[in-house]
């Protein structure tokens, strides 16, 4: 089982995600492109946080391992392992992660994220 939790193998042939304006954040990402989404695959080993931002379109995603706490201006709620989150559009949010962090994320845009190559070797 805990080969199958381990998105470096995993997804090892999925672009990467490149994170151009924070190299130091502790967390890999593995992006789908689509025409109209983006699918991202989210690990990390270590706790984190995202600082408040927002965007103009919809993030939906899903818990694996660990937990997100993720605070809107409706509050903070955190979400567990098979708990899914909806963030509507320019909704402001922040997040913080647990160790051994994992999910699956949707944003719907084709444009959110930017994919380097795949880290396969």
């Amino acid at each position: 089982m805990a080969d199958a939790l381990d998105f470096e193998k995993v997804f090892a042939d999925l672009p990467a995600v490149l994170f151009p304006y924070d190299s130091s954040r502790p967390v890999k990402g593995w992006l789908v492109q689509g025409l109209s989404h983006q699918i991202a695959f989210w690990q990390s080993k270590e706790a984190w946080e995202s600082a408040e931002h927002s965007h103009p379109y919809a993030e939906w995603g899903i818990v694996v391992t660990g937990w997100c706490e993720i605070t809107t201006p409706e509050g903070k709620r955190r979400y567990h392992r098979g708990d899914v989150f909806y963030l509507g559009p320019g909704v402001p949010h922040a997040s913080a992660m647990s160790e051994d962090y994992r999910s699956m994320d949707v944003f719907f845009s084709p444009t959110h994220l930017t994919a380097g190559p795949a880290e396969t070797g």
